[in-house]
């Protein structure tokens, strides 16, 4: 059995590394990206069981990584900032959740295993 892939998306590397040790220390395998273009070809490559995508990225933001998949798989929204109705509109249909920075490890673990399982339980059956 294989630990299920996390794919965490920002561009801060101090918050990237950490958000995925934090995973990996769950049982995760967490895969790093630091901006949209990256995440995107990331997830042509690899079977992944859910993302967290900062929204505020130079180059492709976490918008139009949501806008360019079509059936993506569970979305963490990481922001610090507030959204406007518009963008918010448009992007609840494809995230699972969204935490406002900064937020509790823990509440992300619980986001992640909410999202597709424990990491101990993935897979079993």
């Amino acid at each position: 059995m294989t630990d299920p892939v996390v794919l965490v998306v920002d561009d801060q590397e101090a918050i990237r590394r950490s958000v995925a040790e934090l995973l990996r220390s769950a049982g995760y395998e967490a895969v790093e990206a630091e901006n949209g273009d990256q995440a995107l070809q990331v997830l042509q490559l690899r079977n992944v069981a859910a993302v967290v995508l900062d929204v505020r990225m130079p180059k492709t933001d976490g918008l139009g990584v949501l806008d360019a998949l079509e059936n993506p798989p569970p979305v963490i929204l990481m922001s610090a900032f507030e959204m406007g109705s518009d963008d918010q509109d448009r992007i609840d249909r494809k995230i699972f959740v969204q935490l406002v920075k900064p937020f509790h490890p823990r509440r992300l673990l619980e986001a992640v295993a909410a999202a597709i399982g424990p990491a101990s339980a993935v897979g079993d059956g």
